[in-house]
């Protein structure tokens, strides 16, 4: 399969995109000679790269380790790195390398980028018909037709990219998710109003907990007692906008001890008290 080459700059000359995310260039190249060699430990950039091999492969070099970056394979780095990448046609001289990539910077990029890079380190595997891959081709066709972008579409997009290439990331469509972490998810949605006790949980389900932390923290990227909480929190946000029963009913309803600790809980998660949520909302 052939693609159309092309490369495409962008002007971020607005405080909300130099503030949050935004798009520095982008393009799709065709490379097939050694003089292609970036250091990046040296170079004069800033932000982060993202570069997904088409067809062909090159060279991803890190750590003294040399990663051949073939079909579906892809890079994720900042700068500055002790790093470099590279085309070589020393054992294929037929080669070449065909790849897209995305430079970008802004602040809310390095979440994204440290969840990423924590889950699978600088190589990602991502199928070609990948949600993270089609957007890339759906903004890149609209750039080759020349269709003018209405203000903040690439920011827009570029959160969208991330938002996927983490949810892959996480759980990618080949990997299923340990019968354990599903079971435990399940008991939590359950039992979430009851005072429990999260080892009993692992008992009842056939795995010890400190084991079943581990895999969920691994899989979900949070603990099992932050799911719980999550579940906890959020039911007790729908049921304070939505009714009037009081602080106590709810809380004693999504299965904290008392009302204080439920305030407490929900203030520090969430920077606010119930009682001033409510009143935010339903004045």
């Amino acid at each position: 399969m052939s693609w159309p080459t092309g490369h495409y700059g962008f002007i971020n000359a607005d405080y909300i995109s130099r503030e949050s995310l935004c798009i520095n260039d982008l393009g799709l190249e065709i490379r097939d000679s050694d003089s292609y060699y970036y250091n990046n430990l040296t170079r004069d950039y800033h932000g982060f790269l993202f570069q997904y091999t088409l067809d062909g492969y090159g060279i991803y070099e890190t750590a003294g380790v040399k990663h051949k970056m073939t079909k579906g394979k892809a890079f994720f780095i900042t700068f500055p790195e002790d790093s470099s990448y590279y085309f070589s046609a020393d054992d294929d001289p037929a080669n070449s390398w065909t790849f897209f990539y995305i430079h970008f910077s802004g602040p809310a990029a390095a979440p994204f980028f440290d969840r990423i890079r924590e889950l699978s380190g600088p190589i990602l595997q991502l199928e070609p018909d990948s949600q993270p891959i089609n957007l890339f081709f759906d903004l890149y066709d609209i750039l080759r037709s020349k269709s003018s972008l209405v203000r903040y579409m690439t920011n827009e997009w570029l959160y969208r990219f991330l938002i996927s290439l983490v949810r892959y990331t996480e759980t990618p469509p080949n990997r299923q998710a340990s019968p354990y972490v599903a079971a435990a998810m399940n008991w939590m949605n359950q039992h979430y109003s009851e005072q429990i006790n999260l080892k009993d949980m692992g008992k009842e389900i056939g795995i010890s907990y400190s084991h079943l932390c581990r895999q969920f923290s691994k899989e979900q990227g949070i603990t099992p007692m932050e799911y719980l909480t999550h579940i906890r929190l959020e039911r007790g946000m729908q049921m304070l906008l939505s009714t009037d029963q009081t602080i106590e009913q709810i809380a004693a309803e999504c299965g904290f001890s008392c009302a204080n600790y439920f305030s407490k809980v929900y203030k520090k998660i969430l920077n606010v008290t119930p009682s001033e949520c409510r009143k935010r909302h339903r004045p």
